[in-house]
């Protein structure tokens, strides 16, 4: 029987390592199709035979990517560009990427004429989610979408195929959220490093394959006492934490993400899709009930009431946020949920986060004197 540590040690090699697995992917004689931040279904991949496979950017600078963008965008899309301009995605039969931002519009365009010969599916969605109209576009978006991800996969997906590759997809989501809340009650036998392994294993995994070892991950970590002494915690919020140096400076001041609203985490994994009826209506149905995400149309700023609550239910004492570099919709919520936490008696540092950035240094001055605040 597998150990906590075997498991955490067969997920951080895959995270380590992508393009293995890509490559066995595709040794496998599977279709693996590329997918991009945020909310695409790759329901849709799972059925049509094919492996959807994350592509969040890369830590690394932007050279080719700086002839379409200016300086001042998004590093998790100028890194996107910079990987399938250098050829590292060639072996993708296709990338999905939504556009629920302005820098993603432009983005998804420019890797359609840069990157040439990875056919772009793109993934148009609603953002006046709660409106009849906006799901009746998502249902017709996304039966447009079922066409061309079959035609990418040289396959025809059906509907039985698609139920299943949605009730999988809730189950995951499901092992993951109970994952990310054992992770954090036990920082001990879970690291900061360890934790963003094991997520990231499973944009690039099976998800089947996944399910599996996150389950039995699960038990055996419910099998533990929760333990958080001599650790400070906190909720991380943000798009995503894959910077090596943010993660070891998390882990060496001996912080316990106890809740998270990461997009690549939590907010991710909040999806589930209704599991009767009509497949691509159940799909456009989950989509649209999503919330408290600064991604989505929001006029009640729900996305700040929510990571005030699931601090005080989480036990956390500060919260941190790592605020993307030139990423607006996260930057209009920043001031707010300052004012919130302050508000809630909830101390919180910003920490400004950048895939193209070549020192941290500022951030561990930060993380160290909140250590001491905290």
């Amino acid at each position: 029987m597998a150990t906590i540590n075997e498991l955490v040690a067969q997920l951080s090699e895959v995270a380590a390592n992508p393009t293995a697995e890509l490559d066995r992917h595709i040794a496998a004689g599977k279709k693996v199709i590329g997918v991009g931040p945020y909310y695409v279904p790759e329901e849709l991949v799972y059925a049509a035979g094919g492996v959807p496979f994350g592509v969040w950017g890369r830590m690394g600078t932007a050279t080719e990517a700086r002839k379409y963008f200016p300086p001042f965008y998004c590093s998790l899309c100028q890194m996107t560009l910079e990987m399938g301009l250098n050829h590292e995605l060639d072996k993708l039969s296709g990338f999905m990427t939504a556009a629920l931002c302005d820098t993603q519009r432009g983005f998804s365009q420019n890797f359609r004429v840069g990157v040439s010969q990875v056919p772009m599916i793109f993934v148009s969605q609603p953002q006046n989610r709660a409106a009849k109209a906006g799901h009746d576009y998502a249902v017709s978006s996304y039966r447009e979408l079922k066409t061309a991800v079959g035609e990418a996969c040289d396959a025809i997906i059906d509907d039985a195929d698609l139920s299943g590759a949605i009730r999988l997809y809730n189950e995951w989501r499901a092992e993951m959220r109970t994952f990310v809340k054992l992770a954090g009650e036990r920082p001990a036998l879970i690291s900061v490093s360890a934790r963003n392994d094991v997520v990231n294993a499973g944009y690039y995994m099976d998800k089947a394959e996944h399910l599996a070892k996150v389950r039995k991950l699960n038990e055996l970590l419910a099998a533990q006492e929760p333990d958080t002494d001599g650790y400070s915690k906190i909720v991380l919020s943000g798009i995503l934490y894959d910077i090596p140096a943010i993660k070891d400076m998390l882990d060496e001041n001996k912080y316990a993400i106890v809740a998270d609203d990461i997009a690549k985490e939590s907010r991710a994994f909040a999806l589930q899709v209704p599991e009767e009826g009509d497949p691509i209506e159940a799909l456009a149905s989950g989509y649209c009930a999503l919330n408290n995400d600064s991604i989505l149309f929001d006029p009640g700023k729900s996305h700040i009431s929510h990571v005030v609550d699931i601090a005080k239910e989480s036990g956390a004492q500060g919260v941190v946020l790592l605020l993307a570099k030139f990423c607006d919709p996260e930057e209009f919520d920043a001031p707010l949920l300052a004012k919130a936490c302050r508000e809630a008696g909830l101390p919180l540092v910003q920490i400004e986060v950048d895939q193209s950035a070549e020192s941290y240094e500022q951030a561990r001055t930060q993380l160290e004197t909140f250590k001491e605040l905290l």
